[in-house]
């Protein structure tokens, strides 16, 4: 088994295109609009066609602030402001398809997390991968440090292959019609 931490933030799916980035909410809300930053890091990072399955958070004082990123849907025009005082970050753990739309939801997950921190290699401060261990007394760790930091719990995941829809630590796959609660985005925007 590999753990995860579970991070305390707005899961979101991001679909780059070659006009820009999409970000989705597990329940098919547009989140591009609240993140500019962060679509504008992926759209420089990631090639045309990639998904991403991750968590966007915003640190306050070494913890996760889970009313700042709340705060952003209804800044209105202080989003801007609100946005460059408290930075989100996007903290990616799953690739669910490659550049120009290949889909690779079903090679092995440590396959797709080798591939993402390939493509992570030169990309901002504000997107990351998520660190992922086998060993217990690691995960003991951060159940103790993590938890200090606002970040919930180590989750889990078998790491070979398809998840199941509806799990909650994974989408499903990355076709757009077979992802579970992914909406085809209606436009896009480089932010």
């Amino acid at each position: 088994m590999a753990y995860e931490p579970k991070w305390d933030g707005f899961r979101a799916l991001a679909f780059v295109e070659a006009a820009g980035v999409y970000l989705q909410s597990r329940a098919g809300r547009n989140l591009t609009p609240y993140f500019p930053a962060i679509t504008r890091a992926i759209h420089y990072t990631f090639p045309p066609g990639v998904i991403l399955d991750g968590e966007l958070i915003v640190w306050e004082r070494g913890r996760t602030s889970f009313a700042w990123l709340q705060r952003r849907i209804t800044a209105g025009r202080g989003l801007l402001m609100m946005a460059r005082e408290h930075p989100a970050h996007y903290v990616m753990w799953d690739l669910l398809a490659d550049a120009g739309g290949h889909v690779v939801i079903n090679a092995p997950l440590f396959e797709r997390r080798g591939r993402l921190a390939e493509l992570l290699a030169r990309a901002p401060a504000q997107l990351t991968l998520t660190p992922q261990t086998t060993d217990m007394d690691e995960v003991g760790e951060w159940l103790t440090t993590y938890t200090v930091a606002g970040i919930e719990y180590g989750g889990r995941d078998r790491g070979c292959g398809r998840q199941a829809p509806g799990q909650p630590l994974r989408a499903g796959p990355a076709r757009l019609a077979e992802v579970p609660g992914a909406r085809r985005p209606r436009r896009s925007s480089a932010g």
